[in-house]
């Protein structure tokens, strides 16, 4: 009797650990199936556009306090933005607009926003989402975030408080509109402005990542599942700043990078004028990124955005145009979409005023859709 109760108590064993790998491997594809849906919606966003120096204007507060909602949109010589802008955008192949804004200098002593702004970013998002666009809209210039460790109780009061008028303000509005929580959090005029940052400073953007995050989900209807992005320490694409960013339980969570590289060809004042993609010193500032993002958030199942990137205009073209050309289609492999950055100048692919797009050979890679 003794052996027989053994050898059932041995199968029972058996089968209790097949049933529970049963249940592991089970739990396991459902997961990475669910990963894999996530990776393929958020890689259908793109390609996108950036409609900077817009709704994003600041500095005329100061000099005009009676400065009205259209005045302050033109203020750096954008004319307004209009319905017809975005036809143009989705009738070229773009899937996405962001709209950057800057919300600051139109909210009073206790971080109420103006309703007349507000009301003027809610028919700007309308008018993107009738053209069938995804729309990511965000807080731009805000000089008051400050992501340092002394700074972060008002900050996080601060961001809290903004975040929680839009979440309600869209809170009905279906998932083709995303928010992104901030613009490079970033300690302005400082060594560390345009690097990885401290540890410090990292860990403060985690929290208000989180902060921000826990703040929509709280308001309720569609903002429960809504795709919310956020950012590493001034939407930098460094390793080290993607490696210190702290993803938040929430699995309708995109991360969201800025990388205009390499510097020298994109952004520079006076830089290189020459790009080949058989130098590796050319490259390697892009494939590097597609690798990090790869090793750190695509594999683990946590989509990427690269909310910025673009390139100044070059006497020849077609070193912009070979630079566009090796980028795009190397995110494209990653599955990582991508936004212009258009501000209506140096990178202006798109005349806001006639709705023709400047640069069409450039406009074609990044669409991939050929212009009349």
């Amino acid at each position: 009797n003794g052996a027989y109760l053994k050898k059932q108590m041995k199968r029972a064993a058996w089968l209790i650990l097949l049933i529970l790998c049963g249940v592991s491997t089970a739990l396991f594809c459902k997961r990475t199936i669910k990963n894999r849906q996530k990776l393929a919606l958020v890689e259908q966003i793109g390609p996108g556009i950036n409609l900077g120096n817009s709704l994003d204007v600041t500095g005329l507060r100061g000099r005009r306090p009676d400065a009205g909602v259209e005045e302050y949109e033109q203020y750096w010589g954008n004319p307004p933005i209009t319905r017809e802008l975005f036809a143009a955008i989705a009738g070229q192949g773009f899937h996405s607009v962001r709209i950057p804004v800057s919300w600051s200098e139109h909210m009073d002593e206790n971080g109420q926003i103006d309703p007349a702004w507000l009301l003027r970013v809610t028919q700007v998002v309308d008018w993107a989402l009738e053209e069938n666009l995804y729309v990511v809209l965000d807080l731009h210039h805000e000089e008051w975030l400050i992501p340092t460790p002394d700074q972060e109780g008002l900050v996080t009061e601060k961001l809290c408080t903004v975040w929680r008028q839009l979440a309600e303000q869209f809170k009905d509005y279906d998932d083709r509109l995303l928010f992104e929580g901030m613009n490079e959090p970033r300690l302005e005029g400082s060594r560390d402005e345009w690097t990885a940052g401290t540890v410090d400073m990292q860990q403060t953007v985690n929290r208000l990542n989180a902060a921000f995050v826990k703040t929509v989900r709280e308001s309720g209807g569609e903002n429960v599942r809504r795709l919310l992005l956020i950012p590493a320490y001034g939407s930098r694409y460094e390793t080290g700043a993607l490696e210190a960013l702290e993803i938040p339980e929430d699995d309708r969570v995109i991360v969201a990078v800025h990388a205009y590289i390499p510097y020298s060809f994109t952004l520079k004042e006076n830089g290189e004028e020459k790009w080949d993609a058989s130098e590796k010193t050319d490259t390697e500032d892009i494939d590097r990124l597609a690798e990090d993002l790869e090793r750190l958030f695509l594999k683990k199942g946590i989509p990427v955005m690269i909310t910025e990137f673009g390139c100044h205009e070059k006497e020849d073209e077609q070193q912009r145009l070979a630079w566009a050309g090796y980028y795009v289609n190397k995110m494209k492999e990653a599955g990582v979409p991508l936004f212009w950055w258009d501000s209506g100048k140096g990178s202006k692919i798109l005349d806001r005023s006639t709705g023709e797009w400047t640069e069409k050979e450039l406009v074609e890679i990044l669409t991939g859709n050929t212009l009349p």
